[in-house]
């Protein structure tokens, strides 16, 4: 009952997402087209970035949602989950060099490069908001599901590795214990003398 309520849900997200992404392509292509010059240009490169992430989710969304099994899809949901936090983090830390950068062009009076980096950091502000936006849908998503995630998939290499660790690990316990050895100190030209214990 619970997995066929996350497949639901997942099928549901893949339905908000093909929305919105109608929604930007139709926003792409039309008023923002009106107004000339480079200020015409931001509204609609903004757009595209929120355009490119949305599709990205729904094409993840939708490899998931195919997998055979309920516990592949979840698995594969919480790997997007991260995915799309490494996006907007990555982004998050872009932007604020940017705008460091934008900063010191500005002072020192560079404003052709002022204005590239002020086109580059509307960009990267969209992708942030968007990378963003992807990662709470994908966490309210697992979150309203209460679902755990699974124990990844052992590839035929790490199943070896894994195999030959447990064979050493009862190697050495199935290895009887030596007697312990009285301790010894050593005094002199090599002349060793037991210890007596307490």
């Amino acid at each position: 009952m619970e997995s066929e309520s996350f497949v639901s849900r997942v099928m549901a997200l893949i339905q908000k997402s093909r929305r919105a992404l109608r929604l930007y392509s139709t926003a792409g292509g039309s008023s923002y087209n009106r107004v000339e010059g480079t200020l015409g240009e931001l509204p609609s490169v903004q757009v595209g970035e929120w355009r490119e992430v949305n599709g990205l989710l729904l094409r993840k969304l939708t490899e998931a949602a195919e997998a055979a099994n309920t516990k592949k899809i979840i698995y594969d949901v919480f790997a997007l989950r991260s995915e799309f936090q490494t996006l907007w983090r990555t982004t998050e830390a872009e932007l604020v060099q940017s705008q460091k950068d934008l900063i010191a062009c500005a002072e020192s009076g560079d404003f052709i490069r002022a204005a590239t980096l002020a086109t580059s950091l509307v960009s990267l502000k969209a992708r942030l908001q968007a990378g963003q936006a992807a990662h709470h849908e994908l966490d309210l998503l697992i979150k309203r599901s209460k679902v755990v995630r699974p124990a990844a998939e052992l590839t035929e290499e790490g199943a070896t590795v894994l195999s030959t660790l447990e064979l050493l690990d009862d190697q050495v316990i199935k290895e009887p214990a030596s007697k312990p050895e009285p301790l010894r100190a050593a005094v002199g030209g090599g002349k060793v003398i037991p210890l007596k214990r307490r």
